[in-house]
């Protein structure tokens, strides 16, 4: 109050109620864009990010119910292919529609292939087919691309050791 007093103090009438005014309308002001306006900010990015864990959990919660119907199924175009290791990862992406980017030999009998868009239930069953192949899967890594269902495809392959 005493701030209030000295800053009052000395004015005529109406530059005191301009001054009343004036505070009246700031110190609302500065709450609403120093507090509630950054609540409300933080409160719409919360639930965006909400929608978007929900939108994700319904996609996983369908590609495990894909796995779990591929894993319980043997495909039988499986069997069919053979060969050498690179014969059988081009092969196995042939019987199921996928454009192999890059198959890249690596140390130890082991290759590297990449796929940059496939869908989630094909990408499954490619590995699959050659697992039934008889090669070895060293590493897989799955990146869930823009368009729902679509993933592109690291893996690491061997041969049976």
């Amino acid at each position: 109050m005493k701030i209030l007093n000295q800053l009052l103090e000395g004015r005529n009438e109406r530059e005191r109620q301009i001054l009343i005014l004036g505070i009246g309308f700031a110190v609302p002001l500065i709450i609403w864009l120093l507090i509630w306006q950054p609540l409300l900010k933080a409160n719409s990015v919360a639930a965006t990010r909400l929608e978007q864990r929900r939108i994700s959990y319904a996609w996983m919660q369908s590609a495990a119910s894909q796995m779990k119907s591929v894993k319980g199924g043997s495909s039988s175009r499986a069997a069919a292919v053979s060969g050498s290791p690179q014969q059988q990862i081009t092969g196995a992406a042939t019987a199921r529609g996928l454009n192999v980017n890059r198959i890249e030999p690596q140390s130890s009998g082991r290759y590297s292939v990449w796929v940059a868009k496939t869908d989630y239930s094909s990408a499954i069953q490619f590995i699959e087919t050659l697992l039934v192949t008889g090669m070895t899967l060293h590493s897989v890594n799955l990146t869930l691309l823009d368009s729902p269902g679509s993933v592109s495809l690291r893996a690491s392959l061997g041969t049976a050791e």
